[in-house]
């Protein structure tokens, strides 16, 4: 008789599919309605090996948050074409951009609307606010969350009518004129 050697967990792989299953859990439910276990079984592992990841439901939501806002890919695109590669990036589509909705959700939990506004903030703001630099940097960084937010919001998430491709095309459009228009305020 021979016995098989046990299996080796993935760590990392068992990470990233845990972040996945949060990301899109909290991204389809308020924080308080989301739990810990519905993102472990949905990670295909237990809610004890998911808390010895991240420690609390707060601190996998935080770890979440930061995975699914990749700040550095969108900063190495080149100034001069900001606005046309970031409409390009957001509204591509089968590209789920879960951010906006994991932000809106956390509304009514005053734990993961700090953790909301920390993240966004050192992921987001400051790092988009340095890239653009003066004048007016922070504001700039904000106004182009805002719009990105927006554009995601009505074009991914909510159940509109479908668009026709000249609507997607005319928004697109405005949008990328739009924040080459803040990316270039400094010029």
């Amino acid at each position: 008789m021979t016995t098989e050697p046990p299996r080796k967990r993935d760590a990392q792989a068992t990470r990233a599919r845990i972040l996945k299953a949060a990301q899109e859990a909290f991204s389809r439910t308020s924080f308080r309605d989301t739990g810990i276990r519905q993102i472990a079984a949905m990670a295909g592992t237990s809610s004890t090996l998911l808390l010895q990841y991240f420690g609390s439901k707060a601190g996998l939501y935080e770890a979440a948050l930061q995975a699914a806002m990749p700040v550095a890919s969108v900063l190495s695109l080149p100034r001069e074409t900001f606005g046309a590669a970031l409409a390009d990036a957001l509204l591509k589509p089968g590209i789920a951009i879960r951010p906006p909705l994991m932000i809106a959700f956390a509304a009514g939990d005053t734990e993961a609307v700090a953790i909301a506004a920390r993240v966004t903030e050192e992921r987001a703001i400051a790092p988009l606010a340095k890239w653009l630099g003066p004048p007016d940097g922070r504001a700039r960084a904000l106004e182009i969350a805002a719009l990105a937010t927006g554009l995601v919001t009505y074009t991914k998430h909510l159940p509109l009518p479908a668009s026709s491709r000249k609507d997607v095309r005319t928004v697109s459009a405005w949008f990328a004129r739009t924040i080459q228009n803040i990316v270039d305020a400094a010029d």
